[in-house]
């Protein structure tokens, strides 16, 4: 840090030789306004709330957490000049209602990242800075599958193909865009089944089937908070590729991702659910 030189005169009074000196370590113990810059919110630090409730238009209660840790809708209505605002929030709003809920959902795992706690150290057993490369990610939606397909292989097996929730590149990294599939789990909580006995068949209707992740029902927070961990665990390599729909081993990676973080995910939710109860 510099600091602002001054020159004392040679002949001063005691008095006046005392004033001149504490106004200069006051003024010389304060850098200079053009040290002071903006910086991103880093993911290190701690929300002291959580979201009110499951609604994502409601900035005035968001309007209390730290800066760090505000939702979209908070950081749209704030006084903070928009070339100062950070660009993942400033892109999750053009995505809408969507985004919000988005951006509720990443705040959450802004702040179980943030803390010492077992899901943290889990990520960061592989990557030291996991909370930072999730800081990092921009997200996307994709308008992908939307049903639930059941299919029936020759040999006789009934495979059932569910809409995913969400994808990005194994070992992305910093920056990675991770696509959401606004037909999926994370925005819906139920689809309709199609049946089909050959790929050669038509598929027909056979009801509407209950869209999870894991053991959360589709469409709510605890939902879309284990799907944005089971994404980061791909970004930064701690669990394995599963592309494969039909292999199981989606199911596999969320069973990982919530032995090292279900207590964290439970407690985010609960604290989410009794801050809406306190309006």
């Amino acid at each position: 840090m510099r600091f602002a030189r001054a020159r004392q005169a040679a002949v001063l009074p005691a008095a006046t030789h005392l004033l001149f000196f504490a106004a200069f370590m006051l003024w010389s113990s304060s850098p200079a306004l053009s040290q002071v810059r903006p910086r991103r919110a880093s993911a290190a630090a701690r929300s002291s709330a959580a979201f009110n409730d499951g609604s994502p238009g409601i900035p005035d209660e968001t309007s209390r957490l730290p800066a760090p840790f505000r939702s979209a809708a908070a950081r749209y209505n704030s006084s903070l000049p928009i070339g100062l605002q950070c660009p993942v929030h400033l892109r999750l709003l053009t995505l809408g209602s969507r985004g919000l809920l988005i951006e509720q959902a990443r705040q959450h795992v802004l702040a179980i990242l943030a803390s010492e706690n077992s899901c943290s150290a889990w990520f960061r057993e592989v990557n030291p800075n996991a909370a930072a490369i999730f800081d990092s990610l921009e997200f996307a939606l994709d308008d992908g599958p939307k049903n639930v397909v059941i299919l029936k292989s020759t040999s006789g097996e009934v495979l059932f193909k569910h809409p995913y929730s969400a994808g990005v590149p194994e070992n992305a990294g910093h920056d990675a865009t991770v696509l959401l599939n606004a037909n999926g789990p994370f925005f819906t909580s139920a689809a309709d089944i199609l049946r089909r006995d050959s790929d050669r068949v038509l598929a027909r209707f056979g009801g509407r089937h209950e869209l999870r992740v894991g053991p959360y029902a589709g469409n709510t927070l605890p939902a879309r908070i284990t799907t944005l961990l089971h994404e980061l665990g791909h970004v930064i390599g701690r669990l394995p590729d599963d592309s494969d729909e039909l292999s199981g081993l989606s199911d596999q990676n969320t069973v990982r991702v919530l032995h090292a973080c279900h207590a964290e995910i439970k407690a985010s939710a609960r604290a989410h659910h009794e801050k809406g109860n306190e309006k």
